[in-house]
Order: structure tokens, then sequence, then C-alpha cells
């Protein structure tokens, strides 16, 4: 019979444990959406509840709680959260009785009437003097006991108001911050190709702990009215963590168009603790066909090293990519990776370029200079720019030099024929052999 009971109660907690369920939704800018049912033991009637199972960056006007009894009101809510410090807890006894150790052994009893960092003053309980004690020279303080409208902890307090006692489902969601992700690509180029792998970074910093939570990530710009959000909590060691511990099989995301944004589901429930750094693979290993170039913006001081791709299926690609950082490493002749850049890109959909810059080119060196200047009437004048570039490897190399006009500029000649897109910027493509100067010039006009 005994073991019965316990089979029983050990059922019981079970089947409560698996009524509790979390939803995170992710955000780019430290924003989340936190949703959770559970039950709760309450009695017919109104009543006080507390519940403190909810992060410290909780947004206390987002909160919304509803259950599915007929009846069932939230009468009242108010956000609790009182840090654990000494001057929270003297906040709550004033004019209350507190006894004060000093330095020297000696102690005095009394009403505490006010208290700042450098201040104590008290009335003492026998004499009725009021003294002013010196707050660094006392060693301890002792309360009676902690203040009973105290919270250690974010704390909702609900007056509630249910039509039948027992066990009653539960739903609650809010904002919070305290939550945020991005995204690392890393990458190895052969020249041709990259060989693209992408890891989700979460860093939870919200003051609570998930277990087996169904997790969302929302890439995008969401509109937001900035408000002062209540923070709470102090620093902790930070936890980083490498995900590798679900059953089944490696988690993936799947990935879909929502709104005006991209929705990546987790396919297996997550958990985190409070202050780790997770990492979760995001897609599976894209092999990219890309292009190696060199750039030379007009005016600039180097050459740019580029690898550029369009986010395309015939390249091997073609998902929208969340912004985030691109890694680069290149197989050096002993076989090991060496890195050789990164850059960061923005949200890209699928069609787009995507362009990485991965360092300066050290052995092509670029100049540029303006010359003969003259005013063509009162309300135009023409310069000359001069490239000199010259190319100090032992290959031939292409150089695309950028000159991004203003909408009131143009260019009346050239010695290089330049390809000028919709938004005015122009591209010299310019050959220079190995171990060669290569100087052309172009006349630009500029309205006024």
């Amino acid at each position: 019979m005994k073991n019965k009971i316990i089979l029983s109660i050990l059922l019981l907690l079970i089947g409560t444990m698996l009524l509790a369920e979390d939803w995170l939704t992710i955000y780019n800018d430290d924003l989340s959406l936190v949703r959770s049912t559970f039950d709760i033991e309450i009695e017919a009637g109104r009543q006080e509840y507390n519940f403190d199972q909810i992060t410290s960056r909780i947004q206390p006007s987002s909160v919304i709680v509803t259950s599915k009894i007929p009846g069932f009101k939230v009468a009242e809510q108010n956000y609790e959260y009182d840090l654990a410090d000494r001057m929270a807890v003297l906040g709550k006894y004033l004019n209350k009785e507190i006894t004060v150790y000093m330095e020297d052994g000696s102690k005095t009893s009394g009403f505490l009437k006010f208290f700042d960092h450098s201040t104590y003053g008290i009335v003492e309980s026998k004499t009725e003097r009021f003294i002013m004690i010196a707050a660094d020279k006392v060693q301890t303080v002792q309360l009676v006991s902690l203040p009973p409208n105290f919270y250690v902890r974010p704390t909702l307090h609900w007056s509630l108001i249910s039509p039948k006692s027992g066990r009653v489902p539960i739903q609650l969601s809010y904002l919070s911050g305290g939550f945020s992700w991005d995204v690392t690509y890393n990458t190895v180029w052969d020249g041709k190709k990259l060989d693209f792998n992408s890891w989700v970074t979460i860093n939870n910093r919200s003051g609570r702990a998930f277990e087996n939570a169904n997790l969302k990530l929302i890439a995008g710009e969401i509109n937001r009215v900035r408000e002062i959000t209540i923070r709470g909590g102090r620093s902790r060691e930070v936890n980083f963590k490498m995900s590798a511990d679900f059953a089944g099989g490696a988690p993936s995301f799947e990935e879909k168009a929502f709104h005006d944004f991209h929705m990546y589901t987790l396919d297996q429930k997550v958990s985190f603790a409070n202050n780790q750094t997770k990492q979760l693979s995001l897609y599976p290993t894209m092999n990219v066909t890309a292009e190696g170039r060199y750039e030379y913006e007009v005016f600039d001081d180097a050459v740019s090293s580029i690898i550029q791709f369009k986010n395309t299926e015939e390249n091997g690609i073609g998902v929208p990519l969340p912004k985030g950082v691109i890694k680069v490493y290149k197989q050096d002749s002993d076989g090991n990776m060496e890195f050789i850049g990164e850059d960061s890109i923005n949200h890209t959909s699928r069609n787009e370029e995507v362009k990485i810059k991965t360092g300066k080119a050290f052995d092509i060196v670029a100049s540029t200079l303006s010359k003969d200047h003259k005013d063509v009437s009162r309300n135009a004048s023409e310069s000359t720019i001069q490239i000199t570039i010259r190319n100090n490897s032992n290959e031939e190399k292409t150089i695309d030099v950028i000159y991004q006009m203003d909408g009131n500029e143009c260019i009346i000649s050239s010695d290089i024929k330049p390809e000028i897109d919709t938004n005015n910027k122009a591209t010299f493509s310019v050959k220079v052999p190995d171990n060669t100067q290569k100087i052309f010039s172009f006349r630009e006009r500029t309205e006024y």
C-alpha cells in the first residue's frame, strides 16, 4: 500500500511537470516574447497569488494572463521586485526596531528613522534619544526578520477571481529583454567555392532559466516604441555552451516567411540556463559558388580583397541569411586552415548579392589624383580624376575601380568605359599585368 501511495505521488508530480510548457520567440533587438502554460492550485472566490517564474527583464505592461475556465479573472496585477541589498532591506524597516552592532563591540537598539550611505538615524528604545551613527563604523545590523512584503525574485502579484477551487490552467505571455541572438557564418574558401556553415549564438541574460522550451527566432527589424525597462539581477559568471545535449538527431531550424520578416523554428526543445551562451546550427553545410575580386574605391587608401556571390539556389545557397558575421578561412599548402578575414552582412534575402571584404590587398597599390579643375559656367565645373594602380604580384589582376557619383555629377569622357548602375555608381574594370603600373583618367562634370 505504501509503495502504491509513493507511486501515485510520483505520477502526480510528473503529470504536473508535463502541464508546464514554455515558448520563446527571440528577436534581433534585445527583445523576446515569452509564453507559458501551467496549472495553479487556488480556492473559489477572490484571493492573492504570487508567481515568480518570470524574467527579471519583463515588461510589466505587456503581461497577458488568461485561462480557459469560464469566469476566471485577474482583478489586479502588480510587478514586485526588491533587489536584495542593504538599502532595499532597510527601506522596509523605517519606523521599525533594529539593533546596530559597532566595530568597538557596542550596540544600539531602537527605531530606524532614516538612513543613507553615510548615516543611520535611530531613536533608542530605552532612552528615546535620537542618535546618528556613522555607517562606516557599523559592523552588523540585526533585524527581527525579513520584511513580509520583500520580494527577492521578480514576482507578479495577482488578485485572482476563480469560480471554483482546485487546479486552474493558466496561459501567460509577456515581452522581455535579456535574450539576443546573432549568426556567425564560418566559411572555407578555395578560390571558387565557399564551404558555408552557419551557427546561431543565443545569449540568455534574462534572469531566468528555461527548461525544454519551444524556440523560434525572428529575423528582421521590428518597429518599437522605446521605453525604460525594469532591469534586475546582478552580474554573474557567464556560462558558454556549445549545444550537443539533444535527444535523437541533431537539431535543425525550419525557415519560413512570416509577415515582413523571416521565422526560424527549432525542431527540438532546448534549455537555457541564466547567463548562458548557446550555439545551434542554423542551416546544413552548403557549397556556394563565389568569385574572388579586387575593388578600389576612388580616393580610398587601399585596394580591398573581396569574395562575392549571389544568394541563389543555382549558386548552392538561395536561403534568407540573417544579419551576422561571415568568417573566412583558407587551406594553406601544409593542409592547415588559416583565417583570412571577416565581414558583417545585413539581413539578405534570396537573389541578393553578398559581398565579403576579407582585407586589403598587399601587392596591389592604388591612388587617386584630382586635377585640371575648371569652372565651365556659372552652374557647372569639371575635373579630371586620375587613377594609378600598381600590381606588384606575379599574376595579372583585375581591379574594379568604383566611383560613387552624386545625382548632379556625370562622367563626360574616360580612358576606360565604365558601367554605371541605377544608383549612379560607376565601375571601371581594369586589368593590370603582373609587376606593372597602369594609369587611366576620366573627366567628371558637376552641375549646381
